[in-house]
């Protein structure tokens, strides 16, 4: 054996073993400095940002949770208002905030189309941003004004079969208002004028109004003008008929295999400490799993899922999919 080839390849090997020590030694470092980020969260106030306008469907559940979840948390969580461009606008100050966990955001399902519809965001949603709860879901509604001549489903898919006799309000290019109604039209061999909204409340304000002929919303965001019959229920986008709205016909009794679900999560920027992470998915787990917050939602027309984080990642990640193709069929861009 070469003595002086052996001791070259043991020097070699030096450098090589003291960087493996040293990549150990940051990555406990960095392992330790996680646990002890998450040992410290939170220690001050929390900001939960809801990226529309207050009064529609996110802000709701934002309003739902605040207080639970400031008790889960043991420190003051705002709610911050943050509208414009179908969600964008909130999510991008999200997106740039401190990955730290003390700035969270409540998302819609055009949470999940915003690439599509905006190509030029200056954020990435999957990798800027990461799924902390899949928080729940509800079939959606199309409505009408109480004052619209239409009284059924029938008779507004006759109307909307004359081009421009029929219009239709949403949250925003590429919302899952738009979205859901332009596969409605699109199923039925119908067509619609689509009038953009900043959020769920001003779209409700000017359709009871009746500035808008109809609009396909959250059961949620209807279910109390429904009730108080201002608005009036022609059908919803469940499979089956909603036990909310046991008298009203769900789109698969005339159109088989429609369905449509609206739901809302939590998310935070994608860098967040994996232990403040997990500590905020078991936070809301447990508050909504909570009877009396549960009951809440159930009574608002919401479906508790409390999905992990996982769940939430997957269900952006195949809703992109399949809404992605919906976009492009119909060329929906921003407005």
């Amino acid at each position: 054996m070469d003595f002086q080839n052996t001791q070259h390849h043991g020097q070699a090997r030096r450098p090589a073993a003291l960087a493996r020590r040293l990549a150990l030694g940051m990555a406990l470092c960095l392992g330790v400095s996680s646990w002890a980020q998450a040992q410290a969260y939170p220690s001050r106030l929390v900001t939960l940002v809801v990226p529309f306008a207050a009064g529609g469907t996110v802000d709701k559940v934002a309003r739902q949770i605040q207080e639970p979840l400031r008790a889960r948390l043991g420190q003051q969580l705002i709610i911050e208002n943050k509208g414009g461009a179908g969600g964008t606008i909130g999510m991008a100050a999200v997106a740039k905030s401190a990955p730290d966990g003390y700035t969270l955001a409540l998302v819609f399902d055009s949470y999940a189309t915003e690439q599509h519809i905006y190509p030029k965001l200056p954020y990435v949603t999957a990798r800027d941003l990461t799924g902390v709860s899949y928080i729940a879901r509800s079939p959606m509604v199309l409505v009408v004004p109480a004052a619209s001549p239409f009284k059924t489903l029938q008779e507004y898919v006759a109307a909307a079969k004359q081009k421009g006799a029929v219009s239709f309000a949403s949250v925003g290019a590429g919302s899952s208002n738009h979205l859901a109604a332009e596969l409605f039209h699109e199923t039925a061999g119908t067509s619609g004028l689509h009038i953009p909204f900043k959020g769920g409340g001003p779209a409700l304000t000017d359709l009871m109004g009746g500035h808008v002929d109809s609009m396909i919303a959250s059961l949620p965001l209807v279910l109390p003008q429904v009730k108080a019959g201002k608005l009036r229920a022609l059908a919803v986008t469940s499979p089956q008929r909603s036990p909310a709205l046991p008298g009203v016909p769900a789109l698969a009794e005339s159109y088989k295999g429609f369905e449509v679900y609206s739901w809302v999560g939590m998310v935070a920027p994608a860098r967040t400490p994996e232990p403040v992470l997990d500590r905020l998915a078991a936070d809301m787990s447990a508050v909504l799993h909570d009877p009396a917050v549960a009951r809440r939602f159930t009574d608002d027309g919401f479906e508790v899922v409390a999905g992990s984080r996982e769940q939430m990642n997957r269900l952006v990640k195949s809703e992109s999919e399949r809404w992605g193709r919906v976009i492009k069929r119909h060329n929906i861009v921003a407005e």
